[in-house]
């Protein structure tokens, strides 16, 4: 299997363009199933197949889209570097939590008392 890099330039066409910032149909077939991917214009997407579909070869030469090939490890550098980075909870302490609920019942006191 070989990995395609595919982007979709139409946003960089003249604004007097047919096709500008048009989002494009690629059509492929998984396994069994016809499956059709939508591109945005400037987007990028992954394509994991054996051979490029027709539906690709037809937007390449119509120079709509642009095609490369890539390495596995390429694709995986590239999908890590797109996860968003989540922080991790920082666990508070049994001391901290009781002085947040001491502030919290203090605030409520003098809101009850006004």
């Amino acid at each position: 299997m070989a990995n395609y890099k595919i982007t979709n330039i139409t946003n960089t066409a003249g604004k007097r363009d047919m096709k500008f910032n048009t989002t494009l149909d690629i059509d492929y077939v998984d396994g069994m199933t016809k499956k059709t991917l939508k591109v945005k214009p400037g987007e990028t997407v992954f394509l994991q197949i054996h051979s490029l579909p027709l539906s690709v070869h037809r937007l390449r030469v119509q120079k709509l889209i642009t095609v490369g090939e890539i390495s596995a490890n390429e694709l995986r550098d590239t999908i890590n570097a797109s996860k968003p980075k989540v922080a991790e909870p920082v666990a508070k302490t049994a001391e901290e939590t009781e002085k947040e609920n001491v502030a919290a019942k203090k605030k409520t006191k003098k809101i009850h008392e006004e």
